[in-house]
């Protein structure tokens, strides 16, 4: 016959064990990543050290980066995995910046320097992105506040029910006209998603505590035949 005190003492062992390795994993650090740079009129400036070959970079999926370098001789950036050569400063009539759509790790070279620039998705407590179909659902459950962040021509050529109108080149400046609104629940969205998830965070930074992204912004509503008004 097995000895009951040994049978006993062995199962404590077990659930011991198993509560630290619950206690471990429950643990971890789950933070979001470090997020390179400053944002200026919605776009995320990086500075480029001009004499460094390892430098890295880390930027949220949907950025318009801005680059810059220490000290003031023009430059031209180049991403070849992202179709990017862009000199700095811009020719009349370029945009002094780029888009990075998607996530991944993107080499660079900067006359001399080079680096990475790593695209991640967004990630905080009261963020989160949706479909289309499931913007319905959410819109209609949760009222709330429907923030376009396009520009005005943009905007007038159709845009969702009830949405209010704030560039994210100009959000920043205007965070103070959605103070009030801190604990709504906010909706956002742009041409395709990028800008959208600039300005969502720049309103989770200030304090907002429920923004919900247009995953892949109004070109996705309009295409699921949804309306628009103008």
């Amino acid at each position: 016959m097995k000895n009951p005190t040994r049978i006993l003492l062995l199962t404590a062992l077990l659930i011991m064990t198993a509560c630290g390795s619950s206690s471990e994993t429950g643990s971890k650090n789950t933070a979001a990543p470090t997020i390179s740079g400053r944002i200026e009129q919605g776009l995320r400036v990086l500075t480029i050290d001009p004499a460094a070959t390892d430098q890295h970079f880390r930027i949220h999926r949907g950025d318009y980066v801005r680059p810059e370098q220490t000290g003031d001789a023009p430059f031209t950036l180049e991403i070849p995995a992202l179709e990017v050569s862009l000199a700095i400063p811009a020719p009349a009539g370029q945009r002094p910046y780029f888009k990075v759509p998607k996530v991944g790790v993107f080499e660079f070279r900067c006359g001399e320097a080079s680096g990475t620039i790593e695209a991640v998705e967004l990630q905080s407590s009261g963020y989160r992105e949706v479909t289309s179909r499931e913007a319905v659902v959410y819109i209609s459950e949760r009222q709330p506040l429907i923030l376009d962040v396009r520009t005005p021509g943009e905007y007038a050529g159709g845009h969702l029910t009830n949405a209010v109108l704030i560039p994210v080149q100009v959000l920043q400046s205007r965070l103070s006209e959605l103070a009030a609104d801190k604990d709504r629940p906010i909706f956002i969205y742009c041409r395709t998603g990028n800008r959208s998830t600039v300005a969502a965070k720049l309103l989770m930074d200030a304090g907002h505590t429920e923004v919900v992204n247009l995953r892949r912004g109004i070109v996705e509503w309009q295409h699921a035949g949804l309306p628009v008004v103008k």
